[in-house]
């Protein structure tokens, strides 16, 4: 079984497998390093993936338009619980429970950033009593190539209030908490553009993100797999030129699929402190 953080190593090339529902046999995944370059956006991957290996792109009814399905036999599974880290990242998990290394360190074994999977979602506390003890630091400082969806000013603020990335000993970090749940068949979608409003933070810490939200009226369940759309906090209003997954019990507002996202009104992180309270 694979799920978002593992990785592959597939036709050459290192493939990051994204999200929770995979056909059986194959992985949905995107090209990570590709000849030894990093492939660092959504957009990038895709237009390999079209170019070099149309054959994968498939729609699947669980996820609710085409994706790369790669054929996980002719694969090298990378897994990110068997790691063995050394220095200051085995230092950083021994905090937590459950935690396993994703990112360079998983397929090149170094890197200059720590890369965390986990499947605890009790490893938040932990995160944010190491950031009220002065152990980890806010992350201010970014690569442009990162910035996909989010205009740069509204991606730099997000990420320097996160709890889920930061640095550790001066090393940067990045914290993604898988919480997989059952899919929904999707029946079709729809072309969005307008202001969301985000009335309850569900699940802001831990993949899939999910939140609750109102568009034109009417109730959406704002969803991502990218950390960069993770804590936001209720009150929040967003500007989204995106789409809409008519799901079975649900209309899913996928910001992963979105052209644009954009902070029109932040809430308070206060208020998402207190509505993951619980966790």
């Amino acid at each position: 079984m694979v799920f978002e953080g593992y990785m592959l190593r597939h036709a050459g090339w290192v493939w990051a497998v994204k999200g929770c529902y995979h056909p059986e046999g194959y992985a949905v995944a995107l090209p990570r390093l590709v000849n030894g370059v990093k492939v660092k956006t959504l957009k990038e991957g895709m237009r390999l993936v079209r170019e070099r290996f149309p054959q994968y792109l498939r729609f699947v009814e669980e996820i609710g338009f085409e994706v790369p399905l790669v054929p996980l036999k002719e694969s090298e599974v990378l897994n990110p619980f068997e790691v063995k880290p050394r220095g200051v990242l085995r230092d950083f998990l021994t905090f937590f429970k459950d935690a396993g290394v994703t990112g360079s360190y998983l397929y090149a074994g170094n890197g200059t950033d720590m890369d965390v999977l986990s499947l605890s979602e009790e490893n938040v506390e932990t995160l944010r009593n190491l950031r009220r003890a002065g152990l980890t630091s806010p992350l201010f400082h970014y690569s442009k190539g990162e910035v996909e969806g989010l205009l740069e000013t509204d991606f730099a603020i997000l990420k320097a209030y996160r709890l889920t990335e930061g640095t550790y000993m001066g090393i940067p970090y990045t914290f993604k908490i898988v919480r997989c749940e059952d899919p929904s068949p999707a029946s079709g979608l729809t072309r969005v553009r307008g202001e969301v409003v985000i009335t309850q933070s569900v699940k802001p810490y831990s993949l899939p993100l999910k939140y609750l939200g109102r568009l034109d009226g009417e109730e959406v369940t704002v969803t991502s797999y990218r950390s960069r759309y993770s804590e936001l906090p209720p009150g929040t209003k967003l500007y989204v030129e995106g789409t809409v997954i008519r799901r079975r019990e649900f209309l899913d507002l996928d910001l992963d699929l979105a052209e644009e996202v954009r902070i029109l009104e932040l809430g308070s992180w206060s208020e998402l402190s207190l509505s993951s309270s619980q966790v």
